[in-house]
């Protein structure tokens, strides 16, 4: 039996036959749609972990922006307590 003739396959219902290179040609169809399959996964899985990665990034500068007001919020809360403290200490000095 050579090459490119037909092997007989049998089955309980029926029977057919399929030539080796038929035979080599699905298998090699399946290899490349699954290949192409798992690329299609991998770049959608990619752009999913991109947007994710993008989202965080944004939150983390919306988190630092907030810090950043809160820092400055208590720096001016500071500067307005001194302020105060001292003029009650000049009210007190003037009133002795």
């Amino acid at each position: 039996m050579d090459f490119f003739t037909s092997v007989s396959m049998n089955s309980l219902t029926e029977s057919f036959s399929l030539s080796p290179v038929l035979l080599f040609s699905l298998a090699v169809a399946g290899f490349i749609t699954g290949y192409l399959l798992g690329i299609f996964k991998r770049n959608k899985g990619k752009k999913r972990q991109l947007k994710l990665e993008d989202e965080m990034l944004r939150n983390h500068a919306k988190i630092l922006s907030l810090e950043k007001n809160l820092s400055d919020a208590k720096r001016e809360n500071t500067q307005l307590k001194n302020i105060h403290a001292r003029r009650n200490q000049e009210s007190q000095v003037h009133h002795s």
